[in-house]
């Protein structure tokens, strides 16, 4: 009777992975497309990414750091082209469970908020989950940046970024990009840590430095990237 039942747990799990893992798949091929293409998914497109990403991080049986990352890229690529928030003061926190339950959908189209709080959610869960991978902490960072979270959090989690992945270079492109574009809100030492990754970015590569140059002429921060980065 135990192997029985020992038996039936291992095909229920295996059952569960597999679907998670099929899942994760359909929803990887959605944000595969995109980062393709550019394009700001239209809405049918996104409700299905988002469906099979939820249904990833359900089937998961465990801690799905994994799967609610996807869920948050999901999220971002919503509105990735939209201004981004003054402040976040005023937007309502969402619990784990509910993102889970209730998806957006279609409607997401229209509403910026909701998807950027949500990705917020999902990025944080990743995180809680494998707090010591450097790229959700990149990620994380961008969600509040594009949120409009404070300037001392963002800050805080621009620096844990470069700590976990100091030699990183798509840490270090992403935390100078992100740097420049949500400077005005740094602290001076998170500043200083957006100048280190910029220096280590613009010296792995060609295409680093260029796409640094092009944030920074994007931004309005040229004249620093020149005085204190290419030198």
């Amino acid at each position: 009777m135990a192997l029985l039942l020992a038996g039936f747990a291992l095909a229920v799990l295996g059952a569960a992975l597999l679907l998670s893992a099929l899942n994760a798949a359909n929803a990887q091929r959605f944000l595969d497309d995109w980062g393709r293409t550019g394009q700001t998914p239209d809405p049918r497109a996104f409700a299905a990414a988002e469906a099979a990403a939820i249904r990833a991080v359900r089937f998961y049986p465990g801690a799905a750091g994994e799967h609610w990352d996807r869920l948050g890229r999901v999220y971002s690529w919503a509105h990735w082209r939209a201004p981004v928030a003054d402040d976040d003061s005023a937007v309502p926190r969402l619990a784990a469970a509910r993102l889970l339950e209730n998806p957006l959908g279609e409607q997401a189209a229209t509403d910026v908020d909701a998807t950027r709080r949500r990705a917020l959610v999902a990025f944080e869960n990743a995180v809680r989950h494998r707090p010591l991978w450097p790229y959700g902490q990149v990620r994380l960072a961008d969600a509040q940046r594009r949120a409009g979270v404070d300037g001392e959090a963002l800050s805080h989690r621009l620096q844990r970024a470069f700590d976990l992945g100091p030699w990183r270079p798509a840490v270090n492109r992403r935390i100078a990009a992100m740097g420049l574009r949500g400077w005005d809100a740094l602290t001076p030492a998170a500043r200083d840590v957006v100048l280190t990754n910029a220096r280590r970015a613009v010296r792995y590569s060609d295409a680093d430095r260029q796409h640094v140059i092009d944030v920074a002429r994007q931004t309005g921060h040229s004249v620093l990237i020149d005085a204190l980065v290419l030198p």
